[in-house]
C-alpha cells in the first residue's frame, strides 16, 4: 500500500494500491488554460474526509473569483499569494503562512509577480477540489498587470503591489492570513479559525494549530532528530514535509520522506516521525470529527 506521495511523481495514477485516490497532475479547473478559470496545476489526493493538492501557479496568474461549499487552507510553500477573500481585499500570504477560506466565501488567489507559487491546498470533502467562477465563465485565469491577457499593462513587483495595497480601513475586519510565528489575537480582527499557539507535542516539536469547521491544521517545527512517537487516532491525516526531511513509520514500514512529499494516514493506521539531521517543518491536516491528535 502506498502512503507517501510526491508532486513530481504524480503525472499518472499509480497502478498499485494507494491509501488515497490519486488524481494525476493537471490543470485543475479545465482541459486547457483557455477553458479554465484558474492557472492552478496540481495533483490531488482524495481521502474519505480530507482532500489535498500539491499545486502551483505561474507568476502573475491565478484563480478568478469563485466559491465552494467546502472550506480551504493553503500553506504557501514558495512565493507569495495575493487574494481577495469576502470583503478583505489584497491580502498577502507569504512563504510559511496559511491562507484560510471559509466555506462559500467568494475569493480569488494569484501568484505575485516575482516568482511561481507552490502551495499545499487542504479541503474537506463536502465538495471537489475546485469551485465554479462567480461570473459563470471558464474563459481563462485571472492575471495581474504584465501577464497573460494583461501583458500590455505595466508589470509591478511584489513589493510594489504590497506597498500600493493601501492602508487597512477602520472597522471590524476578518483575519484570513496566519503567520505561525505570531498566532496572538489582534485588535480589530476576528479570526476566521480558532488559533492555538505554543503547541508542544514532544521534545523538540513545537508549533501552532488552526481549528475551523471541518479541518484542523498544525504547522510544526521539528528540531534535528526530534521524535513524534508511533501512535494511531480516529482522524484522517495528511502531512506535508514543507522543509527538511523526515523518517516516517506508517503501518509498520519505514520511509525517508523528502521535502514537498505528503504522508497520508487513514484512521487508526499507526504512524510516527523522526526529523532528519537538519530538522524539518511539517504541515499536518486532520478532520475535526475528533480532537487534534498530533
Amino acid at each position: 500500500m502506498q502512503y507517501i506521495y510526491g508532486y513530481h511523481e504524480l503525472n499518472t495514477a499509480p497502478d498499485h494500491p494507494t491509501s488515497a485516490r490519486v488524481a494525476p497532475r493537471r490543470i485543475l479547473s479545465g482541459d486547457t488554460f483557455e477553458t479554465a478559470k484558474s492557472s492552478t496545476v496540481g495533483a490531488v489526493l482524495y481521502g474519505e474526509h480530507v482532500a489535498v493538492a500539491l499545486a502551483m501557479q505561474a507568476a502573475g496568474s491565478g484563480a478568478k473569483a469563485h466559491s465552494h461549499p467546502n472550506e480551504q487552507f493553503n500553506y504557501i510553500v514558495q512565493g507569495v499569494m495575493v487574494s481577495d477573500i469576502a470583503d478583505e481585499k489584497q491580502t498577502f500570504g507569504k512563504k510559511g503562512m496559511i491562507v484560510h477560506t471559509p466555506s462559500m466565501s467568494i475569493h480569488t488567489g494569484q501568484a505575485c509577480p516575482d516568482e511561481d507559487m507552490y502551495f499545499f491546498a487542504m479541503k474537506d470533502t463536502r465538495h471537489g477540489i475546485t469551485g465554479p467562477p462567480v461570473d459563470g465563465k471558464h474563459d481563462g485565469p485571472l492575471y495581474l498587470p504584465g501577464f497573460g491577457k494583461r501583458a500590455q499593462e505595466t508589470k509591478r513587483t511584489t513589493a510594489q503591489m504590497m506597498a500600493e495595497s493601501g492602508t487597512d480601513p477602520e472597522g471590524e475586519k476578518t483575519r484570513y492570513i496566519y503567520d505561525f510565528n505570531d498566532l496572538s489575537e489582534r485588535r480589530g480582527r476576528t479570526a476566521s479559525a480558532r488559533m492555538v499557539a505554543g503547541l508542544h507535542l514532544a521534545s523538540g516539536v513545537q508549533g501552532g494549530l488552526l481549528i475551523s469547521e471541518k479541518l484542523q491544521v498544525a504547522v510544526l517545527d521539528l528540531a534535528p532528530g526530534a521524535v513524534l512517537p508511533t501512535h494511531g487516532h480516529d482522524n484522517e491525516q495528511f502531512t506535508l514535509v514543507a522543509e527538511g526531511d523526515v523518517h516516517a513509520y506508517v503501518a509498520g514500514n519505514a520511509h525517508r520522506v523528502a521535502e514537498r512529499f505528503v504522508i497520508h494516514v487513514p484512521p487508526q493506521v499507526s504512524h510516527g516521525i523522526i526529523a532528519g539531521t537538519k530538522g524539518a517543518r511539517i504541515v499536518t491536516v486532520q478532520d475535526t470529527r475528533f480532537a487534534f491528535a498530533g
